[in-house]
């Protein structure tokens, strides 16, 4: 981590007795939350099967469950992140967001059927909202635009580590005990170590950086203010800061890369651990075996694939200034047989190796995405890039998709393997041609943003 720490910020003024103002335990603050943050959001896909059967479900049951989720995370992303950008400690937004989590998430071991299971998973999709727009501004406030791409790749690491605490806490349970009690105590294990990081996040301070005065859009400026310019005036309501982000052509890069990327691993995510379970599937895997496998998949690919891109990205960017987009576009191309050949195959071997590098390859973005919007926008207006980006991006990418390819597979006779072909190959290719062609754009962008 020493790379990444050098022209951080590490200090800001001390009001309270006990203040965490540095940035590397601010970042593995972050590295936690995230962590926790998907061990609570997977763990209801790794014990999906059993949820399934318990309660009679069908794929597009399952599709509709994980579309709920989405759907109030993404719309309560917005006034949350613009909220963040207004409030003088966006550390403060994610200590609320993070305790609200997980006590939805613990709340959903009480579930008695399909109804109680979607009003606790999107409850826990309000909590999740308030923390990932406030917290991106925050982290980039820390680390320089130099350092950013690679900060933010290794941030999306305790994404991976999550899953992979997903699926392996409910393996072990499932493997000691009946699947009707395993299912249950998996959550109220997972909410637990939420309420102690939102604890510890509400000590974070602000450094100088964020607290930057956020930039208006035309016709939201006074006269003769320029939009985006240092000193300008704030925009006053919620629509000027969404205008202001979205007059960034990059932000409409963003939304369009990660909406397609989204279209891919979410219904993915959501059925393979359904799909080599099937008795309709090539591999018909026991409960915990199929648990451990795919957390397996996922993590081996997942953390090779954030760590790769974001170095990557920032290597490309020494070649060339657009080097983050075409990172991106590198991480399309090599998902697109792989992700194929995963979905193809009839062998367990190929379908883990496969699979591992669909999922390094669909990982390569991350660090990258996440970095752009923080790279092109105003400081002040952060929260609210990530925010709208995130909305844009989830509406456009996997609020359908899940229910999409669970009404496919039910179609298909309970079959999700060629439903998310059906889905997720068109998509990949599509991703390939516009981040071959945005790289021009992003740089552009970068041109026109304020220094740092």
């Amino acid at each position: 981590m020493s790379e990444i720490t050098k022209g951080a910020h590490t200090r800001a003024p001390a009001r309270r007795t006990f203040v965490i103002a540095r940035a590397l335990p601010v970042f593995w603050l972050m590295f936690a939350i995230n962590l926790i943050n998907y061990l609570d959001r997977l763990i209801a896909v790794a014990v999906g099967p059993t949820l399934k059967a318990e309660f009679h479900l069908t794929d597009r049951d399952i599709g509709i469950l994980s579309s709920a989720f989405l759907l109030i995370y993404t719309i309560s992303a917005l006034p949350l992140g613009a909220l963040a950008d207004r409030t003088r400690s966006r550390a403060r937004v994610v200590a609320l967001g993070v305790g609200l989590w997980s006590l939805f998430s613990g709340l959903t071991a009480l579930a008695t059927g399909f109804a109680s299971l979607v009003i606790t998973r999107a409850l826990v999709g309000v909590g999740e909202a308030s923390y990932y727009p406030a917290g991106t501004a925050l982290l980039s406030a820390y680390f320089p635009r130099a350092a950013r791409a690679r900060v933010m790749g290794r941030w999306q690491v305790g994404q991976l580590m999550g899953i992979l605490f997903a699926f392996t806490l409910s393996g072990a349970l499932f493997a000691l005990l009946p699947a009707p009690v395993a299912w249950r105590m998996a959550f109220l294990i997972a909410a637990a170590p939420g309420l102690a990081l939102a604890a510890l996040m509400w000590f974070v301070a602000e450094p100088p950086a964020a607290r930057v005065t956020p930039l208006p859009v035309a016709g939201d400026a006074p006269d003769g203010a320029v939009p985006h310019a240092p000193g300008a005036q704030p925009p006053r309501t919620l629509a000027g800061q969404v205008l202001a982000a979205l007059s960034i052509p990059s932000i409409w890069l963003v939304i369009a890369l990660q909406a397609l990327i989204f279209t891919v691993t979410t219904p993915a995510i959501t059925f393979l651990p359904i799909y080599i379970r099937s008795r309709e599937g090539p591999f018909h895997l026991g409960a915990a075996h199929a648990a451990f496998l795919t957390g397996i998949i996922i993590v081996v690919g997942g953390v090779t694939g954030a760590l790769l891109g974001g170095s990557l990205a920032d290597r490309l960017t020494r070649w060339n200034p657009g080097g983050r987009v075409l990172a991106v576009g590198c991480g399309f191309l090599l998902a697109l047989p792989c992700f194929a050949a995963m979905l193809l195959t009839t062998r367990l071997t190929i379908f883990v190796l496969a699979g591992t590098l669909a999922v390094l390859a669909l990982n390569l973005p991350t660090g990258p995405l996440t970095a752009i919007p923080q790279d092109v926008t105003p400081p002040g207006l952060r929260a609210t890039a990530v925010a709208i980006t995130l909305l844009l991006s989830h509406m456009l990418g996997d609020i359908w998709s899940p229910t999409a390819v669970g009404t496919l597979a039910t179609a298909l006779h309970e079959r999700p393997g060629p439903a998310l072909l059906i889905v997720g190959l068109p998509a990949l290719a599509l991703g390939l041609i516009i981040a071959s062609a945005g790289a021009g754009l992003y740089v552009r962008n970068l041109r026109e943003a304020p220094e740092e």
